[in-house]
């Protein structure tokens, strides 16, 4: 576990004079690694793997998978994110964080996450968030997903 990780996992260890510039900044730095990640020019499709089988045993298939992950996303009011997570008792969840906020400071382990701040979208999609959320998929990396989505059940 990177320190930003182990800061932002006990973000009330961490003195209170910097909690908020270590809340916003580093969970700025791994919400944006991880988006990096998860992202490739030669991705999209259709997921694959053992990410294939858990999303269709969970949310009954892609589609229904990623319909619920585009609401959630389209859903947080104003800047945050989107993101796909194994809650602690292994299953997995869609939840949507604001600001730069990672689910790992509420106990879950973040496999995919999608920024859905304006600056993100806005150049290209200017105030249709549901276009961007819709496109994006055309670049999910799901070798990197399943990397994840395995090291989550370790973690």
């Amino acid at each position: 576990m990177s320190s930003v990780e182990a800061m932002l996992r006990d973000l009330n260890s961490v003195p209170e004079t910097i909690r908020a510039t270590v809340r916003n900044n580093g969970g700025g730095h791994l919400n944006h690694t991880i988006f990096w990640q998860i992202m490739s020019p030669t991705g999209g499709g259709q997921p694959t793997g053992e990410i294939a089988q858990e999303i269709n045993q969970t949310f009954g298939s892609f589609e229904q998978f990623r319909k619920q992950f585009n609401e959630a996303g389209g859903d947080r009011f104003g800047s945050g994110w989107v993101w796909l997570v194994r809650n602690p008792q292994g299953q997995l969840q869609i939840v949507n964080t604001a600001n730069q906020d990672n689910p790992i400071m509420d106990g879950l382990y973040p496999i995919m996450g999608n920024d859905v701040w304006e600056h993100a979208y806005y150049l290209r999609y200017q105030n249709r968030r549901a276009d961007y959320l819709n496109n994006w998929w055309n670049v999910v990396n799901w070798n990197e997903v399943n990397r994840r989505a395995i090291a989550s059940r370790q973690a």
